[in-house]
């Protein structure tokens, strides 16, 4: 569980809400949507998640869709798993109806045209799901692993690696944990993992690039355990290696990594496993970190005569 738990710190504690267009601490009666975790609806500080699977589901497909048309027929393969009932598109009205009161009771009780509903509207062949810059906390999470980015291009990696833990403290286990493969295609939650991994590896390769090789070392150790084919998690464990001046130790990483992957899938590792180990073996050593416009780690240099 340990990398688990690093993989979510943020910097400094509490993480800012001051992603770029979002609204800081969004006013009482706005809801929050969560999908980084369990799905959650939270209103005025208050949960309020449907507790009925399928309406769960629904909403999960909406939000991941959100400020776009979910056509009526996608959401009907996706809910039934490509066979629907006869009963399905009523179904789905009534699902969606369900959803309305929960994202805003008031309107129907105003008698409102649900056409026009303030957050859930239909719209052509379906319907569109209406989502507030920062009300989605995976709207939060990309803003703030964009200015992560942003940050690592202008040089600055100390203040990346910030910014991309504030990005991972969005996470809150695994994503949409509680909508399993019966009630919403895995491909939804495969996607969000994969960026999750891909936001971890932004975030250790911002703290080997600002100097702090020898703190994700064993963070890095559990991750190659877990994701025994993730190169770009070996390839930055033996930068981190040698970065700790454990060039030994970053070798034989890359003799197991080149193990498995031989045995497992049949070919050689790829170029960035490769650079790496004819850069030790030719007699490269690691130095400080290198800023000024960096677009990634370049911690191998000619050792000095």
């Amino acid at each position: 569980m340990a990398a688990e738990q690093q993989d979510e710190r943020s910097a400094g504690g509490t993480a800012p809400d001051d992603e770029p267009g979002g609204r800081p601490g969004a006013g009482e009666g706005e809801p929050r949507y969560l999908v980084l975790g369990p799905l959650e609806v939270r209103r005025a500080g208050a949960v309020c998640t449907p507790s009925q699977l399928k309406r769960r589901a629904l909403l999960a497909i909406l939000l991941l869709h959100a400020n776009r048309l979910a056509c009526a027929e996608m959401l009907i393969e996706e809910l039934w798993d490509g066979h629907p009932p006869r009963s399905a598109q009523a179904t789905l009205q009534m699902y969606v109806s369900g959803l309305r009161r929960t994202l805003d009771p008031g309107h129907g009780r105003a008698g409102g045209d649900p056409r026009r509903h303030p957050v859930l509207r239909t719209a052509g062949s379906g319907y569109v799901l209406r989502v507030e810059p920062g009300e989605l906390d995976l709207d939060r999470s990309r803003a703030r692993a964009a200015r992560g980015r942003d940050l690592r291009t202008a040089g600055d990696c100390a203040a990346a690696s910030a910014a991309f833990s504030a990005a991972l403290a969005m996470w809150r286990g695994r994503p949409l944990a509680d909508l399993g493969p019966a009630r919403l295609p895995a491909y939804y939650a495969v996607r969000l993992e994969e960026e999750r991994l891909a936001l971890v590896q932004d975030r250790i390769g911002a703290d080997i690039c600002a100097g702090r090789s020898r703190e994700v070392i064993a963070e890095l150790a559990e991750l190659c355990a877990r994701h025994p084919l993730r190169e770009e998690f070996h390839e930055q464990l033996m930068l981190a290696l040698a970065g700790s001046g454990r060039r030994a130790e970053a070798l034989d990483a890359y003799a197991r990594v080149r193990r498995v992957v031989v045995e497992d899938v049949g070919i050689e590792p790829g170029p960035g496993l490769q650079a790496v180990q004819r850069a030790l073996l030719g007699g490269l050593r690691p130095t400080g970190p290198e800023h000024g416009r960096c677009p990634g780690p370049r911690l191998l240099q000619p050792t000095a005569s």
